[in-house]
């Protein structure tokens, strides 16, 4: 388990700070774990150990379940099941009209995109060796004694002396083991998504200010008037470089990720941004549930009422609150007609409308 991040912390500090209880070693030693506590996802089985350290596997898992979640999407675009139907956030014979690429267009630029995001990946990914050495084969007991002052502290720190001891004689030794394990790969993750929404809206509001930029790389994007899941990757190949695969590196690598933490990111990446381009509207759906930031939501910067609306993505709504540019479903539904943006750009964008109306409401 990775804890990079923590360890870099402790170690630039060791001479500056005295640990509160480094007084007590009986308690230090009392809840320093003896045994791994390993989770589910932990595994010494050769075979399981040898894919989690191979590049092929890394590299093409995102991909595969991003064909595997839009392949079901056009499924239901196509069979046309009443239940879905009813859900749709646009009726079926607006995309057909609306829409300005064809679906064969879409699914060339998705496999452009994807030999490129292999290539890259390829390029950025250390090799089998070195992961095997530095990310496997890694003595976790060590890890977890390393962290153990650090938990100690915290505790100490949050209940008081008196409770604090209490809650480590009893719970300590799991709970270093339940920080290690779970708690700091879940605070990396969700590190790594406030990186990629942070570089992915200033990239994208950027896209839509700057002339030059979006004519000629992001208009590609918006010629999906209404989106449909495999249209998530339809970009121009420089936009899927910059606001895409470097995005999601540089979260990686912030977060200080292992391969088997940045491959579940991408593969949750991959998930997500097919979601948000689903074109439908389901309230049962995990990434529609769980996110704010979801296929209704970003459906309106689609239109053109909205397109200066609603540029975070993929996760989060924060800094469109935080600068102003989000726009409700209500808002949204009071945009009878097309109306001028106001841009440089706006002209550009006029010959692709048709007309605007409310989008289809879901009960």
């Amino acid at each position: 388990m990775a804890i990079e991040a923590l360890h870099k912390m402790v170690y630039s500090s060791t001479n500056l700070f005295h640990h509160q209880c480094a007084y007590n070693s009986t308690l230090l030693s009392v809840i320093t774990p003896n045994t791994l506590h390993a989770p589910f996802y932990h595994t010494t089985k050769p075979s399981y150990i040898a894919l989690a350290a191979s590049k092929p596997f890394n590299l093409l898992a995102p991909i595969l379940v991003y064909w595997a979640i839009c392949t079901v999407f056009h499924y239901l675009d196509t069979a046309k099941y009443p239940y879905f139907e009813n859900r749709r956030i646009h009726e079926s014979p607006e995309m057909i009209a609306r829409n300005k690429v064809t679906f064969n267009e879409v699914i060339k630029a998705v496999f452009l995109q994807h030999a490129i995001q292999l290539v890259l990946g390829y390029l950025w990914f250390e090799d089998s060796e070195v992961i095997l050495r530095d990310q496997i084969y890694v003595d976790h007991l060590s890890k977890m004694a390393n962290l153990v002052p650090w938990v100690a502290d915290g505790t100490l720190l949050l209940l008081g002396k008196r409770a604090g001891e209490q809650v480590l004689l009893k719970h300590g030794e799991k709970l270093v083991a339940w920080i290690y394990w779970w708690g700091i790969p879940i605070a990396q993750m969700y590190f790594a998504f406030a990186v990629t929404d942070t570089w992915q809206y200033f990239m994208h509001r950027a896209m839509h200010n700057n002339r030059f930029l979006y004519r000629h790389f992001h208009s590609h994007h918006h010629r999906l008037y209404v989106p449909y899941a495999f249209g998530a990757l339809y970009n121009h190949p420089v936009e899927g470089f910059f606001l895409d695969s470097l995005g999601s590196a540089v979260a990686e690598k912030a977060a200080f990720m292992t391969l088997r933490q940045a491959t579940l990111l991408f593969v949750i990446s991959s998930i997500k941004t097919a979601d948000d381009h689903c074109g439908y509207k389901l309230w049962w759906d995990p990434c529609q549930l769980l996110f704010a930031n979801n296929a209704d939501y970003h459906d309106i910067h689609h239109q053109a009422y909205g397109i200066k609306s609603n540029f975070s993505q993929p996760y989060f709504t924060n800094w469109d609150r935080i600068l102003g540019t989000q726009m409700s479903r209500t808002e949204a539904d009071g945009k009878t007609r097309w109306k001028k943006l106001g841009h440089e750009y706006s002209e550009h964008d006029k010959h692709n409308v048709i007309s605007e109306g409310h989008a289809k409401k879901v009960n």
